[in-house]
């Protein structure tokens, strides 16, 4: 049965006083902010109102996030990491000790100079229509998890010019969004306006099942039972074929996109997902390692034997590895066959799986014209 593996950043199985202190104010240590669910999970909410049992837990507070980070399927396996933040999360500026590693590989491998300053955006937005050099239309209406840029110095006319916006409507843009406008010269400057290089960096974990009632697996019940229960709780399963549509419908054009503006595409995964991307897909991710960024990016991280650690401290994701190569054969590396074969089957099952399915189950009816 699954269990939760990490609870508000901490371990279930080895619990401490300081991981009881950081439980009471709901806080999660990788976004050095009280813990918002993974940005997602709002339905999923505890009313502490309803739950006065809970409540001694969590003074002064009336709603909390459920707090999951990871689940465990099977003791002694590597868990599966369920939030977004806690692979990364870029949120308040308020940067994590925890993901030190994480993003100094990011700048890395983006070649970010580290005497310079970048850029962070969250859940950029992008809904735009273009057309094909048939005039054919096209939308794009995707939104993408972090976006990091280069920042110079450009005059509020150029600006206006490169946006195609009146001077007017982007001053007010700038002015509203705390980007910083000074005049001189008898003319208005951006000083912080952003620029190359454009890193764009995606965050896939996996998804919970929908979860039981009765068994009470589902994810905020899972919450609640381990606040109060510890390992006496049962847990929601894991979703691997949402995520995997997920990053399927995604994973190209993204890459794409960073492509045809002269940046770069990172998706960021846990490693166990990278093994089941490799087992279900005719993509081998293993024959694409290495060193530096290429049309797609997969950047995988994990736990490693940390998972054994006794200390009760936060367990920093390390032993990065880089999946890195062209979109389709004959891109800017032609030694594999590319990252569109993530979209193909890895090996279709033998015919005889469909008859034995089809005999163990009742048919609906006969088929009428």
């Amino acid at each position: 049965m699954s269990k939760i593996f990490e609870l508000y950043g901490y371990r279930l199985n080895h619990w401490s006083e300081e991981a009881e202190n950081n439980l009471r104010c709901a806080w999660c240590p990788f976004m050095n902010a009280e813990c918002d669910g993974g940005g997602n999970r709002y339905q999923s909410a505890i009313d502490l109102s309803k739950h006065p049992e809970l409540r001694e837990k969590f003074p002064n507070k009336d709603i909390i996030q459920v707090g999951i980070c990871s689940l465990q399927t099977r003791e002694n396996e590597q868990p599966w990491i369920v939030c977004p933040r806690r692979l990364l999360s870029l949120k308040g500026g308020n940067l994590s000790s925890y993901q030190t590693h994480l993003r100094k590989q990011l700048s890395l491998y983006s070649q970010l100079d580290e005497t310079k300053k970048y850029l962070a955006w969250g859940e950029v937005k992008i809904k735009a229509e273009s057309t094909t050099e048939d005039d054919e239309a096209k939308s794009f209406d995707y939104t993408f998890d972090y976006v990091l840029s280069g920042i110079r110095r450009i005059r509020l006319q150029e600006a206006s010019e490169l946006l195609e916006m009146p001077e007017s409507v982007v001053q007010k843009l700038v002015q509203k969004s705390g980007f910083t406008l000074s005049y001189r010269d008898s003319e208005y400057w951006i000083d912080n306006f952003p620029s190359d290089p454009l890193i764009i960096i995606e965050v896939m974990t996996s998804s919970t099942s929908g979860g039981d009632k009765k068994k009470r697996t589902q994810i905020a019940m899972a919450c609640e039972d381990a606040i109060l229960n510890g390992a006496k709780h049962n847990g929601p399963g894991i979703n691997y074929r949402q995520v995997w549509a997920r990053m399927v419908s995604q994973l190209i054009v993204k890459s794409q996109v960073g492509i045809a503006w002269g940046g770069k595409t990172i998706w960021l995964v846990q490693d166990v997902l990278a093994d089941y991307i490799s087992k279900s897909t005719a993509l081998i991710l293993p024959k694409y390692l290495a060193e530096s960024l290429n049309e797609v990016n997969i950047l995988a991280y994990g736990y490693g034997e940390k998972i054994n650690q006794s200390d009760g401290k936060i367990i920093e994701l390390d032993n990065a590895k880089l999946y890195s190569g062209p979109i389709t054969e004959g891109g800017s590396s032609s030694s594999h066959d590319g990252f569109v074969d993530i979209v193909k089957i890895g090996a279709p099952p033998p015919k005889k799986q469909i008859w034995k399915s089809l005999i163990s189950k009742a048919p609906i009816g006969y088929w009428e014209i």
